[in-house]
């Protein structure tokens, strides 16, 4: 089964749950809809990957390149990746801590985020 991506907000924070498989056939798709999703968020999105059952290269990079523009935003990008999901393998292989932390549940990613956001300086008006 091919990606399929939905959006919630939990109190202000934007969570987006991705079923199926993510390849190179449709991540461009994918990764558009998720850019949207961001560009008048202020502290940064979390990923659920929980019913993803497949990552490959393409996913990889977009999960990278996510994270990377979100944190020249001043933003984060938390994922969720229960141990028994089958894409946690291939995140812990390359690393993608360094740039997205995984979290076991949505609660300690929504935590992880507003602990962020609480630390985040605020313009003045």
């Amino acid at each position: 089964m091919l990606a399929d991506v939905r959006f919630e907000d939990h109190e202000g924070t934007p969570v987006a749950r991705i079923h199926g498989e993510i390849d190179l056939s449709n991540v461009a798709q994918l990764a558009s809809a998720v850019q949207k999703s961001v560009e008048h968020v202020s502290a940064g999105l979390i990923v659920d990957f929980s019913e993803t059952t497949y990552l490959d290269s393409a996913g990889l990079h977009f999960v990278f390149d996510l994270g990377k523009r979100l944190r020249d935003r001043g933003q984060r990008l938390y994922l969720v990746v229960p141990e028994a999901s089958p894409v946690d393998a291939v995140l812990r292989i390359v690393n993608v801590d360094s740039l997205a932390p995984r979290c076991p549940d949505l609660e300690s990613a929504l935590e992880r985020l507003r602990v962020h956001a609480a630390n985040v300086p605020h313009a003045p008006a």
